[in-house]
């Protein structure tokens, strides 16, 4: 994407400025690992006329990785303009013409009714308030018979509060609106209430939080977030106010990640899905 201007760059949002340095080049919650289970249990074939619809895409990693192993059609969304300039950049560096990227709200596709075989969001529905609606949003999307993913945090049930709610008040100030993470119980109710077939929920302790992009991506990363906050007040207010929520945001201990996992749901959508 082109380069910004100062002024450009102090108005960009959190999520938006983190995205223009590369913050969120690669997955995180659950790190590679956690996102080949998704992809595995959504059973992607090597098909030139299979449709996978990823929600909430980020810089396009995952779903440059699918089209690339996969060979299918992807499209990808996301709500920040500067991520899905990243992310057609990528795709552009890795010659794919088979995948292509858009600025749409996860709330509110801008596709038809049974548009494609499998639709997934990574670290998508838990930073959404409305998740039952998201959920039935992508399920519209989806063919009869097509599947549909996520990959999301949760609470354990013996968390402490406090750090629960320092973590959502972290989430808030990243995406500028309220975010609660839920307990995986709540999240089982959630999708047992779905019209889905073949539902299936595994929870994950390890490698919660994990980069899986090398040292120097994290470096570079870094220095542009410090050259922008030393030249750019308003960034380095923005900034300033996040990085003193971070240590308890974490939720890690000495031991870990004592009070989060994330899973991994699955399901299929049902002929009896309107």
């Amino acid at each position: 994407m082109k380069k910004l201007s100062r002024k450009e760059v102090a108005e960009l949002g959190l999520y938006d400025f983190l995205g223009y340095i590369d913050a969120f080049d690669s997955p995180y919650i659950g790190g590679l690992a956690g996102t080949r289970s998704l992809i595995k249990r959504l059973e992607i074939p090597e098909d030139e006329n299979f449709r996978v619809l990823e929600v909430g895409c980020a810089s396009g990693f995952t779903s440059c990785m699918i089209a690339k192993e996969y060979g299918c059609q992807v499209t990808g969304i996301d709500i920040s303009e500067v991520l899905i300039s990243k992310a057609q950049d990528r795709a552009d560096r890795m010659g794919l013409t088979n995948v292509r990227f858009q600025v749409a709200d996860a709330t509110q596709l801008p596709f038809d009714d049974n548009s494609f075989d499998a639709v997934f969001g990574v670290a998508l529905v838990a930073l959404i308030p409305l998740k039952v609606e998201v959920l039935h949003e992508l399920m519209r999307a989806i063919k009869p018979g097509g599947s549909i993913g996520t990959l999301d945090l949760f609470a354990k049930s013996d968390a402490k509060k406090e750090i629960v709610d320092s973590f959502s008040t972290t989430m808030k100030t990243l995406l500028e609106y309220d975010v609660a993470i839920l307990d995986i119980e709540k999240w089982r109710i959630i999708f047992e209430k779905l019209e889905l077939d073949d539902i299936h929920v595994e929870a994950n302790y390890n490698d919660v939080l994990l980069t899986t992009r090398p040292r120097s991506g994290t470096i570079k990363a870094t220095m542009k977030m410090l050259y922008h906050m030393v030249i750019n007040g308003a960034v380095r207010k923005r900034m300033m106010k996040l990085m003193s929520l971070r240590k308890t945001a974490t939720m890690k201990d000495n031991e870990g990640f004592e009070h989060v996992g994330y899973l991994v749901f699955t399901g299929r959508k049902s002929n009896s899905f309107n």
